[in-house]
């Protein structure tokens, strides 16, 4: 059996185990439903022309129900440390705590458990390999949440 995958987001850290051989056909059938838009997208690009990043946004948004049944197979396989003391405690029933207001963690939480899970078949010339790249190549931090 494989450890789990580890990651860090805002100085929290994550783990997450891999699915069930079920549940990963199921979320490799979501994840198909929620990029595939937009991958259409990307693929439909001419020689030489420039991604048209509207199109992309709108397919992907246009899909974003999608990202909840994700989250509904990844969350109950997932801890997190609560508290910063290094104890990691079970994610699904603080789920509201942890991404409430924040879209942004949401989708930085599933690319991460998306690429562990589905690396072996992302990581081929798929075109969900290069777009899940895309979605989450960004070098900066995610926003913080509002204040206000």
């Amino acid at each position: 059996m494989s450890s789990p995958t580890e990651f860090e987001l805002e100085g929290r850290r994550f783990e997450v185990k891999r699915l069930s051989p079920d549940n990963a056909c199921l979320g490799l059938e979501v994840l198909g439903r929620a990029l595939g838009p937009a991958a259409a997208q990307v693929l439909g690009l001419g020689d030489g022309a420039p991604p048209d990043y509207g199109a992309i946004l709108q397919a992907l948004v246009t899909q974003a129900s999608q990202l909840s049944r994700l989250l509904e197979l990844f969350a109950p396989r997932a801890k997190f440390d609560r508290s910063g003391t290094g104890a990691m405690i079970e994610l699904k029933p603080f789920l509201d705590e942890v991404f409430a207001g924040r879209l942004d963690l949401l989708i930085a939480f599933l690319v991460h458990s998306v690429r562990a899970e589905y690396a072996c078949f992302l990581a081929g010339s798929g075109a969900l390999g290069p777009l899940l790249a895309q979605l989450g190549a960004s070098g900066s931090p995610s926003p913080k949440a509002p204040t206000a």
